[in-house]
């Protein structure tokens, strides 16, 4: 298994089996569809052209930035949605869509230059406190919102 900074292209495979609602997983750098509309998509080019390209090749740089290890990327990243579980009461989806890591990847998933950088973004959306987060979810789930607009509209400027 290559260390994460070792991965300088991405490339997808179809998943035989990923939980409802997912359309895809990075695992120590391959990218797991459950379409093979989406894995051709992913693997007709080297470059990142695709807001799902792009989103997932954000989780690898990412691992790079969790001391270039996979374990410690996804320690972190499993630490962060146990911390997140009572948002299960304001949408089931929301543990996992307010992880910090997930804030930034769907914040510059169309971005496709941005995966080219060090992607330590989710350190500023790991300083949300599980209250703000809460506020966020109900906002959220009660609009109709794309979620990296809101990211953008409401959590960036709250942070700044």
């Amino acid at each position: 298994m290559a260390k994460p900074s070792k991965i300088k292209v991405v490339k997808a495979k179809k998943a035989w089996l990923l939980l409802p609602n997912t359309r895809a997983i990075t695992l120590f750098g391959t990218i797991f569809c459950k379409k093979q509309k989406d894995v051709d998509l992913i693997n007709a080019t080297d470059e990142v052209d695709s807001d799902l390209k792009c989103h997932e090749t954000i989780h690898v740089r990412q691992a790079e930035n969790t001391k270039d290890s996979w374990f410690v990327y996804y320690f972190k990243y499993i630490w962060q949605w146990i911390m997140n579980f009572p948002l299960i009461l304001v949408d089931i989806h929301a543990p996992y869509k307010f992880i910090p890591c997930e804030l930034e990847a769907y914040r510059h998933e169309e971005e496709f230059d941005y995966c080219n950088n060090p992607c330590d973004g989710w350190k500023k959306y790991n300083t949300l406190k599980l209250k703000e987060k809460r506020m966020f979810a109900k906002e959220y789930y009660s609009g109709h919102y794309i979620f990296r607009d809101f990211i953008r509209e409401k959590i960036d400027p709250y942070l700044a």
